[in-house]
């Protein structure tokens, strides 16, 4: 039989098996995921994508930018049967799966091989024998958990974010091994944080890339480096992207974004930049919240791994903050980490005069001058 005909055979039948969960739930063993109907939005109508009953089909390095509402949860079905892809080494064999977030927070749930879809509501737990049982509290409850008080572990979920709210709005990355044709994604908005920032909904985008080579990954780990070259001018370096494995994509462009800053604009830590209301560490909040300065910059302007950039005509004694977009010949973007520069440069003055300065030098060397002639006067009348 063809390859290709074993391709699209294997393709119906997942396809065939998915649909017959649905349909006969209990035969399959899947009467356990009546959670996938409640709380779910349903998938967005002309979005270019495939719909499999309530989740969104996902297409391999084809990213996607949605939203969804808080306390909500959007699905999303993945399946790879490529047989190339399978037959790479274990080292090359992975799958990228990336959630940036735009605005607001967004956690993002997988479970791979077999449903159900992970359950963002029954990831948070309290302990049978805590006081806040007896009190009303549930058993369980919706991200973001409280590491105090409650034990976090998401039922059918293999990988999730950071829900403990240590890292709300920072991107999640996972690099897996690509050991599984299926993955059940799942990705949800927690009321809460999103509401602290006046966020009715949370928007992100979405990436599933299984040919990792063509993802640039930052330099450096994404840090940035800046220098003063004048009194309104920076000097913006970072180190160049890579590709793992090599020679599978290069870079195409680099763009900097710049922003100036409110004084209410404060940076929440260190996987943060800036905070969920203004999201400056991935590619689509930066397209939201800041502008491209000058014009893209192409690989060949890097000399010995180390990209520059000179950025003027800042206002003295104000915020700004600047990013780096890495964009492949394949067409995958990767942000840095950011950063935040002032140009409150200080200057230093001169605290003494040149004649003071002369003054109190002379006065000194007499001083110490009369001190070495009396004690050579009093050694020499005790001697």
């Amino acid at each position: 039989m063809p390859l290709w005909h074993c391709n699209d055979v294997r393709h119906t039948v997942s396809i065939a098996i998915a649909l017959l969960a649905w349909a006969f739930p209990t035969v399959l063993g899947q009467s356990q995921c009546l959670h996938e109907e409640v709380g779910v939005e349903l998938p967005l109508s002309g979005s270019g994508q495939g719909v499999l009953s309530n989740a969104t089909v996902l297409r391999d390095g084809q990213p996607v930018m949605h939203t969804v509402g808080l306390n909500m949860t959007r699905l999303y079905y993945y399946e790879n049967f490529n047989v190339t892809t399978m037959s790479q080494p274990d080292r090359y064999r992975k799958l990228i799966i990336k959630l940036e977030p735009c605005e607001g927070v967004a956690y993002l749930f997988v479970r791979k091989t077999r449903r159900c879809w992970p359950n963002p509501h029954s990831c948070c737990h309290i302990p049978s024998n805590s006081s806040l049982i007896s009190t009303g509290s549930s058993l369980t409850s919706t991200p973001p958990c409280n590491p105090v008080v409650q034990t976090t572990k998401c039922t059918w979920t293999h990988f999730n974010s950071v829900i403990d709210g240590s890292k709300d709005a920072a991107p999640t990355f996972f690099e897996v091994p690509l050991s599984s044709t299926k993955y059940y994604i799942s990705v949800f908005a927690p009321k809460g944080p999103n509401q602290q920032y006046s966020m009715s909904v949370a928007s992100y985008r979405l990436t599933v890339l299984a040919d990792i080579g063509a993802y640039p990954r930052p330099g450096l780990q994404g840090r940035l480096q800046v220098k003063q070259t004048g009194d309104m001018s920076v000097e913006l370096a970072w180190e160049e992207a890579t590709f793992l494995p090599a020679g599978v994509s290069a870079i195409r462009r680099y763009y900097v974004y710049s922003s100036l800053l409110l004084d209410r604009d404060i940076k929440q830590n260190e996987a943060v930049f800036i905070n969920p209301g203004k999201v400056m560490n991935s590619v689509c909040g930066l397209e939201i919240n800041a502008v491209r300065y000058g014009s893209p910059l192409t690989a060949s302007g890097c000399r010995q791994g180390t990209c520059k950039v000179v950025i003027s005509g800042m206002v003295p004694r104000r915020r700004y903050m600047f990013n780096i977009v890495a964009e492949s010949q394949r067409q995958f973007n990767a942000s840095y980490s950011g950063i935040i520069v002032s140009t409150d440069w200080t200057q230093t003055s001169q605290l003494w005069s040149d004649k003071t300065t002369g003054l109190i030098g002379a006065i000194c060397g007499t001083i110490f001058g009369v001190i070495v002639i009396g004690y050579l006067w009093i050694v020499k009348l005790y001697a």
